[in-house]
C-alpha cells in the first residue's frame, strides 16, 4: 500500500511538474481580454475591408480555420469557448436551454445545473482577481456563474459594447474581460452572409476591435495582454445551426505577450480551446471535465509538431448560375440549361460527373461550357496532382418542357404566432396559387414572419424501390406521402436538412408539404433520392396536378 501511494504521489507530481514547467517557459500574463463577434465568419474578413483585423493577424498567430461545435448556433458554442468542453460535456445543445428547461445535465457543475467555465475558475484560483463580462446579446448573461464576475453589463448596442469595455479596462485593469458583439449575427439573419450589408457589419465590428484595442494600449497593460478574437458560428444564407463548412468554421486571432508574430496555426483548434488557452496563459489549473487543449504553438518558445496537421484545400469551383443565399446553384431552364463552371485558384483543373457522383481523376475536365437536356445534379471539384485538392461543390439543374404547366398548389396562411408546424383544418388561406416547384423560391413575396405554406401535388414514380424524400427549412416543415408523414422537420430552426424514407411501387402519390417560417426570413426546398437515382431537387417533370 505504501508503495502504491509513493507511486501515485509521483505521477502526480510529474504531471503538475510538466504543467507547471509549460507556464514558466512563457512571459507571465496579467490580463487577457476575449473579443467575441457573434456570426463572424472567415469570409467576412477575407471579403470586408477591415484593416484592423489584418493588423493584428500580422502582429499575432491566427486561423481562419478553426471549428465550432454541433449544432452550430449561439448558445451551445458560446459555452464552449468559456467551459473548454462540449455539448456532450455540458449539456447546453441548443438556444432553449436553460437552467429550468435542459435535455442533458452537466457532467460536473459549479453552479446549479452549470458547467464550470473559465469566470469560475480565475475566481478560485487568482486572488483579488478582476473579472468582467460586457456582452451585447443577453442570452450570454445566463451561460456563466454570477457570483464569480465582478463587472457583468449587458449594453443596449454594440457601440455602447465598445464604449463600456472600453472603459473598464482603463478604470479597472481587469485580470479576464469577456467582450461580446452581436451586430455581425444580426445582419447575417436579415440579409445574409455574404451580402453587401453583412459585409458592412464586419467592417463595424472591425472599427469596434480598433476601439477596444486602443483602450488596452491606453490602459498601459498592452505589455502583459493577451488578446483572443474569435466567433461563435459562420453562417450560411442567413441561418445557421447546420453542419455545412460555411457554418463551422470559425476564425481565432491571439495577440499580445508571448505571442508569436505574424504566425500562422497549422494545428487542429476547436471552439472549447479557448477556455483552456486563457487558461494555459493565466496558470490556471483545469478540470478533468474539460477537454479543450490550450493552443500552445500560438505562443514563443513552443512548436510542437502535428502528425496531422490541417487540410489545406484550393477553394471550391463555382457554378453558374451561382447559389445565392440558401439557394443552390443551378435553377430551373426550359428544354436546356448552359453550364458554367469557374476554377477559383490560380491552379489545378476543374473535373466534374453529369449523375451525381463523386468526381474523380477518371471524370471528364471542364474545358468551357456545355448544355445539358435533362434534369440532374453535376458535380465538380478541383484537382492538383491526379488527386482531389478542394471541396465538392454541386448544382441542381431542373429541365422542364417550356409548354409545361405548374402542376404543384399552395395555400398561404398569416398566422400569429408559430412555432411548430399549425394545423391548417378548416382554416381559409390568405392566397393561393400554382408553381412549378416545391419551394420558398417560387413564392418568395408570400414569405413573412408567422408564415404557414401548403404545398399540393402528385408524384410519379417510374421505378419501383426504397425513396428517401428531405426537407431543407428554416423554420419546420413536414412531408407526407399518400397521407403518411415520411419527414419530420418540425420546429423553430434555423436551415436544417431532414430526411425520411418509404417504400413505393411504381405510380402516381399524393404529395403534401407543409411549412411555416415563424420570425425573421423563411426558407424551403424539397429533394429525393433512391438506388437509381442521385439525392436532388424534386424536379417538376415528375410533378402532376390530381387530374393528370
Amino acid at each position: 500500500m505504501t508503495q502504491l501511494k509513493y507511486f501515485m504521489t509521483i505521477g502526480i507530481f510529474s504531471l503538475w511538474s510538466c504543467y507547471s514547467q509549460d507556464i514558466q517557459k512563457i512571459s507571465p500574463v496579467k490580463q487577457v481580454v476575449i473579443i467575441g463577434f457573434d456570426g463572424l465568419s472567415p469570409d467576412g474578413i477575407e471579403h470586408a475591408v477591415t484593416p484592423n483585423f489584418h493588423q493584428i493577424m500580422q502582429e499575432g498567430a491566427s486561423t481562419l480555420h478553426a471549428r465550432a461545435v454541433l449544432p452550430s448556433s449561439s448558445s451551445t458554442n458560446w459555452a464552449s469557448m468559456i467551459m473548454g468542453a462540449g455539448p456532450e460535456q455540458h449539456g447546453i445543445t441548443s438556444n432553449n436551454w436553460e437552467r429550468s428547461n435542459f435535455v442533458l445535465p452537466a457532467i460536473v457543475q459549479s453552479d446549479d445545473f452549470l458547467f464550470p467555465t473559465i469566470f469560475h475558475l480565475i475566481d478560485q484560483q487568482i486572488p483579488n482577481a478582476e473579472i468582467g463580462a460586457i456582452y451585447h446579446w443577453d442570452g450570454f448573461g445566463r451561460l456563466f456563474e454570477k457570483k464569480a464576475v465582478d463587472y457583468d453589463v449587458n449594453p443596449g448596442s454594440e457601440e455602447q459594447t465598445a464604449q463600456i469595455a472600453s472603459a473598464y479596462i482603463i478604470a479597472k485593469k481587469p485580470t479576464f474581460t469577456f467582450i461580446h458583439f452581436d451586430h455581425i449575427d444580426h445582419a447575417g439573419h436579415e440579409y445574409g452572409h455574404g451580402s453587401p450589408e453583412y459585409y458592412k457589419a464586419v467592417e463595424k465590428g472591425d472599427a469596434l476591435l480598433g476601439e477596444v484595442v486602443a483602450a488596452i494600449k491606453k490602459s498601459g497593460r498592452a505589455e502583459e495582454t493577451l488578446v483572443i478574437i474569435t466567433s461563435d458560428h459562420g453562417g450560411i444564407g442567413k441561418g445557421h445551426g447546420g453542419e455545412s463548412l460555411a457554418e463551422v468554421e470559425i476564425p481565432l486571432i491571439l495577440w499580445g505577450r508571448s505571442i508569436r508574430k505574424n504566425y500562422k496555426i497549422t494545428d487542429a483548434v476547436y471552439q472549447y480551446d479557448t477556455a483552456a488557452t486563457v487558461a494555459f496563459a493565466l496558470g490556471v489549473r483545469t478540470p478533468r471535465a474539460w477537454i479543450g487543449r490550450p493552443i500552445k504553438n500560438a505562443f514563443e518558445g513552443y512548436s510542437e509538431s502535428d502528425d496531422y496537421p490541417l487540410t489545406e484545400r484550393l477553394k471550391e469551383a463555382i457554378f453558374y448560375p451561382k447559389a445565392v443565399l440558401n439557394t443552390r446553384a443551378g435553377g430551373v431552364f426550359d428544354d436546356v440549361a448552359e453550364v458554367r463552371i469557374e476554377n477559383p485558384n490560380a491552379i489545378g483543373q476543374v473535373y466534374y460527373t453529369l449523375d451525381g457522383s463523386l468526381p474523380s481523376k477518371d471524370s471528364k475536365a471542364y474545358t468551357g461550357p456545355f448544355k445539358i437536356s435533362q434534369s440532374g445534379v453535376v458535380k465538380s471539384a478541383v484537382f492538383t496532382n491526379g488527386r482531389i485538392n478542394s471541396l465538392v461543390s454541386d448544382a441542381f439543374y431542373r429541365i422542364k418542357p417550356r409548354k409545361d404547366l405548374a402542376a404543384v398548389s399552395y395555400d398561404v396562411f398569416y398566422l400569429d404566432p408559430l412555432s411548430s408546424i399549425p394545423s391548417l383544418e378548416n382554416k381559409t388561406p390568405n392566397s393561393s396559387g400554382h408553381c412549378f416547384e416545391i419551394g420558398t423560391d417560387s413564392i418568395k413575396e408570400a414569405i413573412k414572419e408567422n408564415t404557414a405554406v401548403r404545398f399540393r401535388c402528385q408524384i410519379k414514380i417510374e421505378t419501383a424501390g426504397s425513396y428517401t424524400f428531405y426537407t431543407r427549412s428554416d423554420d419546420g416543415s413536414v412531408l407526407k406521402i399518400n397521407g403518411k408523414q415520411v419527414v419530420d422537420n418540425d420546429g423553430d430552426h434555423g436551415v436544417k436538412e431532414v430526411g425520411g424514407s418509404i417504400t413505393l411501387e411504381a405510380g402516381i402519390y399524393p404529395l403534401e408539404i407543409i411549412y411555416f417560417n415563424g420570425g425573421g426570413s423563411g426558407f424551403l426546398d424539397v429533394y429525393y433520392e433512391s438506388t437509381n437515382l442521385a439525392k436532388q431537387i424534386i424536379p417538376s417533370t415528375v410533378l402532376r396536378t390530381p387530374k393528370q
